[in-house]
């Protein structure tokens, strides 16, 4: 099976970060696919209370695996929630014009400026963690660790 066509590189990823034609919550999206590896329909699902920026963590609920888990957030993704979330207390984290950002918001400005689907950042971040892995088990199998 050829994917190919989601493999997205650093440098489309940070053009597309810091492309001020597309609104700071789509971009947010993309930050969080990309760097806590959630899903495109979990990040848009992403409620208030689901973050908690004082811990660095969103808590996903009603995720494909079922249930509801803690990701670990980068402080950027942090500083960039606490902007886009200010002193609301409820609601959708990722808003624009007055409601919550759709999975085909997301994806079609991410199209509209990489020419790629939305989906390469969550599988490239995948696809090299498990090369890394890989090449771990090999390097500390062949020492003898």
């Amino acid at each position: 099976m050829d994917t190919s066509h989601l493999v997205v590189t650093d440098a489309e990823v940070d053009s597309a970060l810091a492309d001020p034609s597309v609104p700071l919550a789509v971009r947010a999206v993309w930050r969080a696919l990309w760097e806590a590896e959630v899903r495109p329909l979990e990040a848009v699902a992403l409620d208030v209370p689901g973050v908690e920026l004082e811990n660095c963590l969103i808590v996903l609920h009603d995720t494909k695996e079922g249930g509801s888990f803690e990701v670990d957030i980068t402080d950027d993704l942090c500083r960039l929630l606490r902007d886009l979330i200010g002193a609301r207390r409820t609601g959708p984290v990722f808003m624009h014009a007055d409601r919550r950002l759709s999975v085909e918001d997301v994806a079609s400005e991410f199209r509209r400026v990489t020419g790629k689907d939305v989906h390469g950042l969550r599988f490239t971040r995948q696809k090299r963690r498990t090369r890394l892995l890989a090449q771990f088990s090999s390097d500390t199998g062949s020492t003898g660790s």
